[in-house]
């Protein structure tokens, strides 16, 4: 196996990364930084909870990390940090009363040349942990988004509206959902989903990434 983060092969001993993009990776311990997805959200739509691992910047480890999870067939790297998220969470009421994990979908055609969704390991890491299970199925990704670079954050979320859709809902009516992604940058795909799930009658949201820009 390599190290996710540099591709380097693992020597013995090592699981996901190496020993020097361990020491390399530093996931600052400020729980302020686990709140800024949380301030992000406050004031657009209500939800019950929401939290980070750390923030995103273009280029650091983190960002080569939860790049290469997503483009680089190592999804393993999302479980790792998952970890770390998990790790951090262990003295504070997480998960409260969710009653299921909603990972963000991809479309087909991205799932087809990729191989996988990047969100399944973080998602089906915390499902071990916290013994939720995993609503897959909720959210479907309908519509092939191309490149929005360029785009307002109006017709971002426009277009993230426009490309997803809700499925069985007499499933999450009255349910607490919390709805996963890897990294929110904009907002506008957490967004997006936020409202089309709350179209269903008492439907709950706590949302949780890996990682938030500024």
């Amino acid at each position: 196996m390599r190290c996710a983060c540099c591709n380097r092969p693992l020597s013995k001993g090592e699981e996901v990364l190496c020993d020097r993009c361990r020491s390399c990776l530093s996931l600052p311990m400020d729980p302020a930084l686990q709140d800024v997805l949380g301030r992000f959200l406050c004031g657009r739509l209500h939800y019950e909870h929401a939290v980070t691992l750390t923030l995103y910047e273009t280029n650091n480890h983190l960002a080569q990390l939860i790049h290469r999870a997503k483009y680089g067939h190592r999804p393993l790297a999302n479980r790792w940090l998952t970890d770390q998220l998990l790790d951090r969470l262990s003295d504070t009421p997480w998960p409260y009363d969710i009653d299921a994990i909603v990972p963000i979908p991809i479309h087909w055609v991205r799932l087809l040349s990729r191989g996988y969704n990047q969100v399944m390991p973080i998602a089906n890491r915390l499902s071990a942990a916290w013994h939720l299970p995993v609503w897959d199925d909720v959210l479907q990704r309908h519509r092939f988004l191309r490149s929005q670079v360029g785009l307002t954050w109006e017709d971002r979320l426009r277009l993230q509206r426009s490309s997803l859709r809700v499925r069985h809902p007499e499933r999450i009516q009255g349910r607490h959902l919390l709805l996963v992604d890897d990294v929110c940058t904009t907002g506008a795909t957490l967004l997006a989903a936020a409202d089309l799930l709350h179209e269903v009658p008492d439907v709950r949201l706590s949302f949780l990434t890996l990682a938030k820009t500024l």
